[in-house]
């Protein structure tokens, strides 16, 4: 036998591959669909997936591996804010009691410094608690800062730039609280 041809079987057609028999108990729509599974537009489209799927993974793990950095740069701006305005409050940690971080906001612990000059914030007791988040108003947003008193009821907000205070001002009561309500439930 010399011309490579093996007793019993049939030649295959030159530059075919050989053909897979699917069992006889898998019905037609079913073949249709694993034939339609092996077409290049399906896989195309799978590698597109998990592409995306693996970008959004290491997003995903970028944004929860950094979240102390974040927190602690967060924490540092709010600070020199409370500065500027002449207040002797300041945040000192990421408050562990309350989860630090939610999805809204994070949590921080309050502590008073040094009495440098007359604040007005005369009800603030210690083992208070910070909620920085973003206040939402007009169709605007602004960084804001709620004290939360040791019993955990909301005691001030304090807006963190120029244009949360004009727009604090503004806000309707039934607005506050709901965010005082929000903020006492987390």
């Amino acid at each position: 036998m010399s011309n490579d041809k093996k007793p019993g079987l049939p030649a295959a057609p030159a530059g075919s591959e050989p053909k897979i028999s699917l069992p006889k108990f898998i019905g037609p729509s079913v073949q249709g669909f694993l034939s339609l599974l092996d077409s290049v537009i399906v896989r195309d489209a799978m590698k597109l997936f998990g592409w995306i799927g693996s970008i959004l993974l290491i997003a995903g793990l970028c944004w929860v591996l950094t979240q102390p950095v974040r927190s602690r740069f967060l924490m540092r701006a709010v600070n020199r804010v409370l500065e500027q305005y002449g207040d002797s409050r300041r945040l000192i940690e990421l408050s562990s009691g309350s989860r630090g971080s939610s999805i809204i906001g994070s949590w921080y612990i309050m502590a008073r410094t040094r009495q440098q000059g007359i604040s007005g914030t005369d009800n603030f007791s210690e083992g208070s608690k910070a909620f920085v988040f973003s206040f939402i108003a007009e169709g605007t947003f602004f960084p804001c800062a709620a004290v939360v008193d040791p019993m955990g009821r909301v005691q001030e907000f304090i807006p963190l730039n120029i244009h949360g205070k004009k727009m604090l001002d503004r806000i309707s009561p039934s607005i506050l609280k709901l965010y005082i309500r929000r903020i006492e439930g987390s």
